[in-house]
């Protein structure tokens, strides 16, 4: 299939939709909390998220026809890639800067909350595992010719998922609490929500929707866009306002809405060659990963300003018009920056085959190390006698073990290199070193040590955990990637597909 660059342009706004939803941008203006303008802005850019399900269904049908297998599990292992790398420096933001760290032991609770629910590092997190499992179903219903059921299935689930949302104060029952359920904790999940955009995607492209919607030009979806758009934040202010609903993730008006998107789409006049915007909507997955990052940053700064502790700080702030105006494009803007430019940096070092086929992985290296050296138990205390020569050998088994294991099953095409296991053992050394000098030297407490609280807000952001060791992990992958490099690079051609996924 002849690639829809108008998908990737609309993934772009999508993305600047999610910085809406995830910076509370007039929230409190005008000393109204969760006022009308705030709702409806959220109200608005609730379209982004359903949109990429929406896309990937539709984009999965073509893509995995040649192949259907083999296609899905490379899809597939990709996604996982993504969710445990990404994961695992979430779970290290909450716990080294925040102190969070979940229980060392395994409970139901944190099965689904890491399995299927998504949310053990960041509330973020969930789209992974969603799109994972509602690709997967699908995958399942196609072996037996059920993708129509599937469909009515997920339709029915999806409207039962309203039911969590702002719609709650209207039904008499109340299926999902987090108090008292540990599976159904909110409809926002795999089942009750992903699934039913994924086939709605997946069916558009089976009966060949595109060839019903050029039967109208492009701008009449755009006002549909509109149309549906300004329904849906009429249903949004009479759940909300009228009947106390929450502010929900997605509406009864969220389906024509992304409907009108998708269908827009398909009909803009194509090109051969994709606009800037098209460029940047094609990384809109890793931008979703990491545009977390960028956020608590900023939420941090604010903190440090005494937006969350002193009143009149906070007032000042909320109805400074210029700032709730400015700050989601100037976020997305510096994000962008950011993102672009390291990915260029990284490209240029080590190219784009390596990148492309190891980065997840030497962020798990990382993550592994910090959560080894940082990760504590219920009481406060170190999870890792880190002290211990036993137990730092155990480590580095067990990130041998890991390390291979991540190559071998998540990343395609590891099969067909054949790489001898003592390169992978000679990897998880090296890299195993560099992290053990790093702690041995004390570098790792001394970048806790800069912190200072009490100073020019700015500083403070400057100084914290969160940004020296975002700097530091960023390090620690370009130097992973460079031992990673040298130990593969005599069949890192082998891997040119894979860097030319991304």
């Amino acid at each position: 299939m002849k690639r829809v660059h108008a998908f990737d342009s609309l993934k772009l706004l999508a993305m600047l939709a999610i910085f809406v939803i995830h910076y509370p941008i007039f929230y409190a203006y005008g000393g109204e909390e969760e006022n009308a303008i705030h709702i409806s802005l959220n109200i608005v850019a609730r379209f982004a998220v359903p949109f990429f399900f929406a896309v990937a269904g539709y984009l999965y049908y073509f893509q995995s026809m040649a192949d259907t297998n083999r296609y899905t599990w490379r899809y597939l292992a990709k996604l996982i890639r993504m969710y445990i790398s990404w994961t695992l420096i979430y779970v290290l933001i909450t716990g080294i800067i925040y102190r969070f760290w979940h229980p060392a032991e395994f409970t139901a609770a944190l099965f689904y909350e890491a399995l299927y629910h998504g949310t053990v590092g960041s509330q973020i997190m969930w789209f992974m595992p969603a799109l994972t499992i509602a690709v997967f179903i699908q995958f399942i219903a196609n072996k037996f010719k059920a993708g129509t059921i599937l469909f009515t299935v997920a339709f029915a689930l999806h409207l039962v998922g309203l039911s969590g949302q702002s719609y709650q104060p209207l039904i008499p029952f109340e299926l999902f609490n987090p108090e008292t359920n540990t599976f159904f904790v909110n409809s926002r999940d795999p089942l009750f929500f992903g699934l039913f955009y994924v086939t709605l995607g997946y069916q558009l492209a089976k009966i060949n929707a595109v060839s019903l919607f050029k039967k109208m030009p492009w701008p009449v979806y755009l006002v549909g866009v509109m149309i549906f758009s300004g329904l849906s934040v009429a249903e949004g202010l009479w759940l909300v306002k009228g009947h106390g609903g929450i502010l929900a993730d997605y509406y009864l008006m969220t389906i024509p809405v992304t409907l009108s998107f998708v269908a827009l789409a398909l009909t803009l006049p194509r090109t051969d060659k994709p606009s800037l915007f098209a460029k940047g909507g094609e990384h809109s997955g890793e931008i979703y990963l990491n545009h977390g990052v960028l956020n608590i940053t900023v939420m941090s700064l604010f903190f440090h300003m005494g937006a969350y502790s002193n009143p009149e700080i906070n007032a000042a702030l909320s109805n400074n018009l210029a700032l709730q105006v400015l700050l989601v494009p100037a976020a997305f803007t510096v994000n962008l920056i950011l993102y672009f430019s390291l990915r260029k940096l990284f490209q240029r070092c080590f190219g784009k085959q390596v990148l492309g086929a190891y980065r997840e992985s030497a962020m798990v290296l990382s993550a592994f190390w910090l959560l080894f050296f940082y990760a504590q138990d219920g009481q406060n205390g170190s999870l890792f006698d880190i002290s211990n020569p036993m137990t730092i050998a155990k480590a580095i088994l067990v990130c041998c073990i890991s390390y291979y294991a991540f190559l071998r099953w998540l990343t395609p095409g590891s099969k067909q290199m054949t790489v001898p296991a003592y390169k992978h053992i000679g990897v998880v050394i090296v890299v195993s070193g560099y992290w053990l000098a790093l702690s041995m030297t004390g570098l790792l407490n001394m970048l806790l040590g800069v912190y200072q609280m009490d100073i020019n807000p700015y500083l403070a952001v400057l100084s914290s955990p969160l940004v020296t060791f975002s700097v530091l992990i960023i390090i620690s992958v370009g130097v992973t990637l460079a031992i990673q490099k040298l130990a593969y690079s005599p069949r890192i051609k082998s891997q040119k597909q894979i860097g030319e996924s991304y």
